[in-house]
């Protein structure tokens, strides 16, 4: 079951619906433009928890919210993250070519450079993609799940629903605060 659904989200992942058609591993172009990159990068902090949108990926139509996919900012222009592929560390560049964007930043400095380490010991596990979205299983994550798992579950134990979204990390509440974001939508 793990290789179908695995097989589906990329599947639907890489297409791309735009006025006129589908468009299927084409190129993109995004809203995210000069002004705004130089503005994310100079906000930016390790630790700082990233979410991005692209407007016609097919698979940011089954995410609930603005917001589509969640990082963990490393520092060193590196963002550490979870795709379909497994978990990744990635060029803050790279990872920044999207429609819309946010920054947001754990309220307690103290936990971030665990955070930070948690991240990377993950990458060194080589961790896989969850295709069953359970927020409670360690050995595999979806992008918002790991940089929940990172910061010590600080969603997932105040919330009731069954998924981690990314935009759950734009409600307000004592451990995250919104640094920047440009919704463009």
């Amino acid at each position: 079951m793990r290789i179908i659904k695995k097989s589906l989200i990329n599947f639907f992942g890489n297409i791309r619906l735009y006025y006129g058609g589908i468009v299927f591993f084409g190129d993109s172009h995004y809203k995210l433009k000069g002004p705004s990159l130089r503005k994310i990068l100079d906000l930016l902090q390790p630790g700082d928890i990233v979410l991005r949108r692209h407007d016609h990926y097919v698979s940011s139509m089954f995410i609930k919210g603005n917001f589509s996919h969640a990082g963990l900012y490393v520092g060193n222009n590196k963002v550490i993250h979870v795709i379909g592929s497994g978990i990744l560390k990635e060029d803050i560049l790279t990872f920044m070519r999207a429609d819309a964007f946010a920054i947001v930043r754990f309220t307690n400095n103290e936990i971030i450079p665990k955070a930070v380490e948690k991240a990377y010991i993950q990458l060194g596990k080589n961790i896989e993609y969850d295709y069953d979205f359970d927020k409670n299983s360690p050995e595999q994550f979806y992008c918002s799940e790991f940089t929940d798992y990172c910061f010590d579950y600080k969603l997932r134990d105040n919330i009731s629903k069954t998924f981690i979204y990314p935009d759950d990390y734009l409600v307000p509440s004592d451990f995250f605060k919104i640094i920047w974001m440009e919704k463009n939508k």
